[in-house]
């Protein structure tokens, strides 16, 4: 056997074993589930967390979907998610539903916009929850 070969089929041997080892490895942990919201800080975006409540997707003003968390705090929904949810409305979809949103909170002051008060809060994944 050539220096090379052996080399070849040591060296694919160990790509073999990592492999079958990295199966067992635990991915990246699922962010905290939070009662409570607090705002980002004002020069970077809060942690990814998930928060339950009641969101309304559709409300007064285009554009100012709204969460009330299980603990009363109220959230503006902000971001793509949210923007697809709003729409979903005006196909039937509903306007008002319990859910699990994963996302983040950005700087509420430097944010403001028509939607009134609430946490900004960027909602990157919504999975629907059922009624308590």
């Amino acid at each position: 056997m050539k220096p090379r070969t052996g080399l070849a089929l040591a060296l694919a041997a160990t790509a073999a074993f990592l492999i079958a080892c990295s199966g067992d490895a635990p991915g990246p942990s699922p962010p905290p589930t939070t009662g409570w919201v607090n705002p980002a800080p004002a020069d970077r975006p809060g942690p990814q967390i998930v928060v339950d409540g009641t969101a309304t997707w559709r409300t007064d003003h285009i554009g100012c979907a709204e969460m009330v968390t299980d603990h009363g705090q109220k959230l503006r929904l902000v971001g793509q998610v949210a923007t697809d949810h709003e729409r979903a409305v005006f196909e039937g979809a509903p306007a008002q539903e319990r859910v699990r949103i994963t996302g983040y909170t950005f700087d509420p002051l430097a944010n403001a916009t028509v939607c009134g008060s609430g946490i900004p809060f960027v909602a990157e994944k919504v999975e629907s929850r059922p009624i308590r």
